[in-house]
């Protein structure tokens, strides 16, 4: 365990990088530069750095001028030597080219010097919680995690060897839940591409486990299955970036560019340059005022109360109809060829018939009119297919009859989206939301009023109790607007490289476990699928409602819930887990809704038997650990990841800039997540790893022994993708550090292959940079088939109810998964506020083991409209507890200012740590004190309540249709200490 290393506060500035000799350019001795990845938080943004070599020391980083997300979208051509790259930085063109670097970016290199990091082996020395370690051998704790036995002298416990039964149920009598290695349960954060597909390989394929999880559905997944429901006629997930080059107007809600979600770097300028060079208008809409909304421009900031966004959007849907502000030459093309026949790229069902009966949409060949999956719409009233048919009727109500002489009533798609919209009236929508009737109708107006150059966006700031309906109507907006792949309005950028497959086939493993299980703990599948119901069936018995809740919707992308997983742990349902690893991942604190009772579950060896971490740092999930095998940070590994925020198709690639930290094993090998599986792997003779692993694109076979093979293969099937590599000379070698970065991966690849690696490398990635633009549309845009009434959503029924999903959007008030709404169980006068949480500029989840983080931004606050303080009789400054229905209460210092919704509680995340190093800590019986620091604010997601109504002893509070955790729109109540 490393010491605490004290820190001049101020000094002489460290010597310049670059010297010129004799006019040239040239590295000082000493001294190594080159690119690699940041991974302060999930965006991935690309950086350049300055190593110290004597003293193996990160001294600056800085932004990769290469990188669209840092160089504010103008990156530099990747011809350009790197050298001229260094040398354009400088200087007054540098402001030109300049390549920015957050706050928790510049403060990355904290994290290898941490003082609290682990760097050694460690095993609990007392019960779980306990905060007590000894340090033992990697050795041994790969053979106790691996063979079990009494680790504790606590009983017997399980190791991988025994739990990884592919043979007896997981649960006997219900075969989707597959084979007894399932009761392996893992979660880790899959933003780390390279690393997590390595990761990915062992949980799932050579294990055999279908319980790894990850962060979406307590991030943004209910937003992005939300959104892509407007896309087409399926559950998938979606969402749509702003043409930042010529946007007039967008809508950014529950976020503000550059203060949350996509790149600070990229957004940031974006929208300074927008608003300089361009004098666009936006309006963000938000419970609270952030950083973007500038005085002396034509930003807004629309307040409106936390969980609102359903209604506030219907609000502008509504006065659209009303005011007929929508695209009708473009809603009325029903398909493919009439959309191109009158110059568009995309198409909409606002057209076609639903049989309002079943809600579906109308067949042809019921009419006469076709072949079976044929739609219809109708043209001057008259029934066409819809495959055929010209400009169609856009507002269709009326019976007509079948060919069988039957009568169905038939509505078109976008008069049921009207009708929902007219359901309520514009006061009650303003009544619910917080924003008045005049001001929505004025941002209705102005939205479709700059020829389809308008954009309407989120990034997974609205996740209440109904987030997929916001963000479905978000994309509808852009659909009335016309604004899809529009020049200046919603672009689909944002495409990656991913190196599983082409010189070496990553992606698949010879002899790998057969995975059985059709869904995983988070019973992420169709209730009708399940045993439970085809048995109640079977006894002629009503099925619904189910037992558990089952969550259908989009299984490949929600079935990441790792705190779905956290719940089923503790309800040991529908089976019990026997072992946890969990690497680089935090859900106890970064999961909204996870109560006590989970974390009592988490700390009980009879409710979790094994726990092993892999980490670099003891965080508030690892803490409950019985082993915790010390990793690698972002400046001692490779990396190959896509970025967010970026229009042109890219990968982010990073190298190990110093040596890593980690205690090196009897092989002389760096201690890391990789070599922690290859050792379990070979123990365990699991297929997948070793010798002959990997099979070649030219059949030949290639060893998976060390980390440094799966990287180097990785890093070529993405070199390999990439058309238009640089030719590295001898100088590029010098200023990217190349010599140090290929020494690891050449060996292991053909010559060809590590020239190309190499190119890769020398740019700290890759991007291609397409045709921006044809004509009005985006160059690669198109094809798309968008949805108001989406029919997949119908399909599904909620597992508690048995009623169909709305094909619509809807509007109602938050419910449980019962039904019950929330103030039936939570009344607005014990809980007269509603609370919400933000992402701040300068922290992340793990943002707090970076030093010069926590020194700028120590604390966050509860902050309320004034008017809302003055009538509870609060004050600026004064100690607040912060209460909500059964949720862990918290205390904070009260923040008031006009900048807040009236009514809303509005709290920084990321704060509040009581890990991370904010602990005491006893290891070999020394005791580390806690860093006050770390602990400094309030944690908000323990404050968000569970679900009374779910079955299970634990539950969590979730979107009652896409069963992501709700976070925002939370009943609370502010208490004076």
């Amino acid at each position: 365990m490393s010491q605490d290393i004290k820190k001049p506060v101020f000094g002489n500035a460290a010597a310049p990088e670059f010297v010129r000799v004799n006019g040239k350019l040239q590295v000082r001795d000493g001294i190594r530069v080159g690119f690699t990845r940041c991974f302060t938080c999930n965006n991935m943004c690309g950086l350049r750095y300055r190593v110290d070599e004597k003293t193996n020391t990160v001294t600056r980083v800085a932004g990769n001028p290469y990188c669209e997300v840092v160089s504010g979208g103008k990156p530099l051509p990747l011809n350009t030597p790197v050298e001229k790259a260094f040398e354009i930085l400088t200087g007054d063109a540098g402001l030109e080219h300049r390549a920015t670097v957050c706050g928790k970016g510049s403060s990355g290199p904290d994290s290898i010097t941490d003082p609290r990091r682990v760097t050694q082996v460690l095993k609990r020395a007392g019960k779980r919680g306990e905060n007590k370690w000894k340090t033992i051998s990697y050795e041994q704790a790969v053979k106790e995690i691996v063979e079990g036995g009494n680790l504790f002298g606590e009983g017997h416990v399980d190791g991988l060897r025994k739990i990884r039964d592919l043979k007896t149920p997981a649960r006997k009598g219900y075969p989707e839940f597959g084979t007894a290695a399932n009761q392996l349960f893992a979660t880790f954060n899959e933003e780390d591409t390279m690393r997590g597909g390595f990761y990915r390989r062992f949980i799932t394929q050579a294990f055999g486990s279908v319980n790894l999880c990850t962060k979406h559905a307590y991030c943004g997944a209910a937003v992005g299955v939300g959104y892509s429901l407007g896309l087409a006629p399926e559950v998938a997930a979606g969402m749509c970036d702003v043409d930042w080059n010529n946007f007039e107007y967008a809508i950014f809600m529950g976020t503000s560019p550059g203060s949350s979600g996509a790149s600070i770097n990229r957004l940031g300028r974006a929208v300074a340059d927008a608003r300089v060079d361009r004098k666009v208008k936006y309006v963000c809409v938000d419970p609270i005022l952030r950083g973007n909304v500038v005085n002396n421009t034509e930003a807004r900031w629309q307040p409106i109360l936390p969980g609102s966004d359903t209604a506030f959007l219907y609000g502008l849907v509504r006065t659209i109809f009303e005011e007929k502000l929508y695209l009708e030459s473009f809603l009325r093309n029903p398909n493919e060829a009439c959309a191109k026949k009158n110059g568009e790229i995309n198409w909409t069902n606002a057209t076609l018939l639903i049989d309002i009966k079943t809600q579906t949409p109308a067949l042809a060949k019921d009419f006469g009119l076709g072949k079976d999956a044929q739609g219809v719409v109708a043209v001057d009233g008259k029934l066409v297919n819809a495959e055929t048919a010209g400009p169609a009727d856009l507002f269709v109500d009326g019976s007509f009859k079948k060919t069988d002489g039957s009568s169905v009533r038939l509505v078109s798609s976008l008069e049921l989206l009207r009708k929902e919209a007219l359901r309520y009236s514009m006061k009650e929508y303003s009544q619910r939301c917080g924003a008045s009737v005049e001001r929505m109708q004025e941002i209705a107006r102005e939205f479709c009023s700059h020829n389809r150059r308008v954009v309407a966006v989120s990034n997974a700031g609205n996740n209440g109790a109904d987030a997929i309906m916001s963000a479905w109507l978000l994309c509808i907006l852009n659909s009335l607007a016309g604004s899809h792949d529009v020049k200046g309005g919603a672009l689909y950028g944002n495409g990656a490289f991913m190196g599983f497959e082409g010189n070496y086939n990553l992606g698949e493993v010879a002899g790998a476990a057969e995975q059985t299980a059709t869904m995983n703990v988070c019973f992420n599948a169709p209730y009708e699928d399940s045993t439970e119901y085809k048995e109640k069936v079977k006894a002629g018995k009503n099925p619904y409602p189910a037992s558990h809740v089952y969550h259908p919707m989009n299984p490949g992308y929600v079935a990441g819930n790792a705190a779905e997983m956290f719940v089923a742990l503790a309800n040991k349902d529908p089976y019990p887990a026997k072992a946890l690893i969990n690497w680089r991942s935090n859900v106890l604190y970064s999961a909204s809704s996870i109560n006590s009772k989970v974390i009592d579950a988490v700390k009980d060896p009879k409710s979790l038997p094994l726990f092993v971490a892999i980490d670099a740092f003891i965080n508030e999930t690892n803490c409950y650990a019985d082993y915790i095998i010390p990793d690698r940070v972002m400046y001692e590994e490779y990396a190959c990841d896509r970025t967010w925020g970026n229009f042109n198709v890219c990968v982010v690639a990073g190298v190990p800039v110093v040596e890593p930290r980690t205690v090196v094993n009897k092989k002389g090998r760096h201690v890391c997540m990789e070599e922690f599986l290859f050792d379990c792997a070979a123990a365990m003779k699991l297929p997948g790893f070793g010798k002959g692993a990997i099979a070649k694109k030219d059949g030949g076979k290639a060893d998976l022994l060390t980390y440094d093979d799966w990287y180097a293969r990785y890093l070529s099937n993405v070199a390999e993708q990439c058309a238009n590599l640089p030719k590295v000379t001898a100088s590029d070698r010098k200023f990217a550090g190349l010599d140090r970065a290929m020494k690891m991966v050449s060996p292991r690849l053909t010559k060809a292959e590590a020239a190309k690696v190499e190119a890769l490398l020398s740019r700290g990635g890759y991007y291609d940079e397409p045709e921006r633009y044809n004509g009005n549309f985006m160059f690669n845009g198109g094809g798309k088939y968008l949805q108001f009434f989406n029919p997949a959503m119908p399909a599904i029924r909620h597992c508690y109810s048995g009623k169909p999903y709305p094909g619509v959007p809807v509007l109602d008030e938050p419910r449980f998964f019962n039904g019950d709404s929330w103030s039936k169980h939570w009344s607005k006068k014990d809980f007269p506020l509603l609370m919400s949480s933000f992402k701040p500029i300068l922290r992340s989840n793990y943002s707090v083991a970076f030093a010069h983080c926590t020194e700028i931004s120590p604390e966050n606050f509860v902050q309320v409209h004034s008017a809302t303080a003055k009538k509870l009789g609060l004050k600026k400054g004064d100690k607040v507890r912060i209460v909500s229905p059964n949720g862990t209460p918290a205390q904070g210092i009260l923040y008031c200012d006009e900048g807040v919704a009236p009514g809303a509680v509005c709290i920084a995340h990321a704060y509040g740590h009581w890990a991370y190093g904010a602990e005491d800590r006893i290891v070999d019986g020394k005791k580390l004190p806690g860093i006050k620091a770390r602990a400094g604010g309030v944690a908000v997601n323990h404050l968000v309540p569970y679900d009374p109504t779910r079955p299970g002893k634990v539950s969590a509070l979730n979107d009652y249709w896409a069963a992501g955790n709700c976070r925002t729109g939370i009943p609370v109540r502010l208490e004076k200490i």
